[in-house]
């Protein structure tokens, strides 16, 4: 998967866990950042689940929160993650 659409695929996800708090739209709006928009810790960890099952890549929930605050910082330990696996 290229970048943008695992990006693209990452904030698809992100706004399924958000159970409805957010569309994608403002997602966008928000520069994808899911601490401007309240994202809940129960959120964060059905989207670390919903990566894990859709992407195969493992994500650590104890990892600093700014790794998790945006959809460029979740794709980039995504693929971090990703090239880990393939090593």
């Amino acid at each position: 998967m290229d970048h943008n659409s695992l990006r693209t695929k990452i904030a698809e996800l992100s706004v399924a866990a958000g159970d409805g708090g957010f569309s994608a739209r403002e997602l966008a709006e928000a520069g994808y950042s899911l601490t401007a928009l309240g994202y809940s810790s129960l959120s964060y960890m059905r989207l670390i689940d919903s990566i894990e099952n859709e992407l195969g890549v493992y994500l650590d929930p104890e990892a600093d929160a700014e790794h998790y605050e945006t959809i460029d910082s979740i794709t980039a330990l995504v693929v971090a993650g990703d090239a880990g696996a393939d090593a």
